[in-house]
């Protein structure tokens, strides 16, 4: 066989490209730097064969989705160990490389191009190309890579998609069959006390909670009672929480006007909603109510406990009571809830 000389800088020849090729030596990947139909150009290698001994190589030519891969037996033909190149000869028949004859002659009149890890051939892609050689060759296998970020990448477009058909979804439901109340809190059956006489009001130093019999306040009286007090003390009628104080302290008051409110310890509490009024005919059908409150917690599909009569004050707008759907301490009455109507048929 006639000995073929491997030019060993031939890649300053193609300064447009980068060589799209690998090669495996003992399971080693070397980049090959320079390349013919004939012989071979490594770089970054270190070869312990001398000039003349054979060599068994795996030429592989790569796209993003494949790899070919060309089995080649090869003879050394020189070695650089100081630059850590060497050249090759390329003892295969025309037969066995025409696969690589085709690319070389693609990538001899320019239609090559590399971007990435992607391989072009211009007017058609690499990997028709590779459906080609794989009837000669035999050889093709997919690489895990590849497959792994396409499935990746599906995956991401298919979280994407349900994530924004579910906003647009949620958006179109809430806007089409729910609405919110006007206004809504936590309420109870109060205890108004009055003022008994007239005078100034002093109020005690109220807690949060009151017994029966504490003292609430104490009236100084305009003039003397019929037995002679100048003050009479205001108690509590029950044990309760103190929702309000109605009146300045240390100011003169009527008797008759509201002194306080109070909450009894057991009393039952319910939610206060406001809808408008033209929302009646939705509230007939019985919605699902759902409610937020201030410390997070939501309750759903709580039923309504009463409709009050239509009055003069509820030409614009409607309050109902429904249950509170958890359990309450008097001492969160008049706190704000957010309460919402879902009138989907299906409910």
């Amino acid at each position: 066989m006639t000995a073929v000389a491997v030019p060993k800088r031939r890649e300053r020849e193609f300064p447009r490209f980068k060589l799209p090729l690998a090669a495996l030596i003992d399971g080693k990947r070397t980049e090959v730097c320079d390349w013919s139909v004939t012989g071979l150009g490594l770089a970054e290698v270190a070869l312990t064969q001398a000039p003349g001994e054979h060599l068994a190589v795996t030429l592989l030519v790569e796209t993003e989705g494949s790899c070919l891969e060309l089995a080649l037996s090869t003879r050394v033909v020189w070695v650089n160990r100081d630059e850590r190149r060497a050249g090759l000869q390329i003892l295969d028949p025309a037969e066995k490389t025409a696969p690589l004859a085709h690319f070389a002659d693609l990538y001899l009149a320019g239609r090559v191009v590399q971007s990435g890890s992607k391989i072009y051939v211009l007017g058609t892609q690499m990997a028709e190309m590779e459906n080609a050689k794989a009837a000669v060759v035999g050889v093709t296998s997919t690489t895990g890579n590849g497959l792994a970020g396409r499935i990746f990448g599906l995956l991401i477009f298919v979280i994407i998609g349900l994530a924004a058909f579910s906003f647009l979804s949620n958006i179109v439901y809430k806007r089409l069959f729910t609405f919110e109340a006007v206004s809504a809190s936590i309420a109870a059956e109060t205890v108004t006390v009055y003022q008994p006489r007239d005078g100034v009001v002093e109020f005690a130093d109220l807690p949060q909670k009151v017994k029966q019999g504490d003292r609430l306040a104490t009236i100084a009286l305009d003039a003397p009672a019929a037995d002679g007090r100048s003050t009479v003390e205001v108690l509590s009628a029950c044990d309760c929480y103190v929702l309000s104080v109605d009146h300045p302290g240390s100011t003169y008051g009527r008797a008759g006007g509201r002194m306080l409110s109070l909450v009894r310890h057991d009393a039952s509490l319910y939610v206060s909603v406001r809808v408008p009024f033209r929302r009646l005919a939705n509230i007939s059908e019985k919605p699902q109510i759902s409610l937020s409150y201030l410390d997070g917690v939501e309750a759903k599909n709580v039923d309504i406990l009463s409709i009050p009569k239509v009055t003069e004050y509820t030409a614009t707008q409607l309050e109902i009571q429904v249950q509170p759907g958890r359990s309450l301490d008097p001492s969160m009455v008049g706190q704000p809830v957010l309460a919402t109507f879902d009138t989907a048929p299906w409910h």
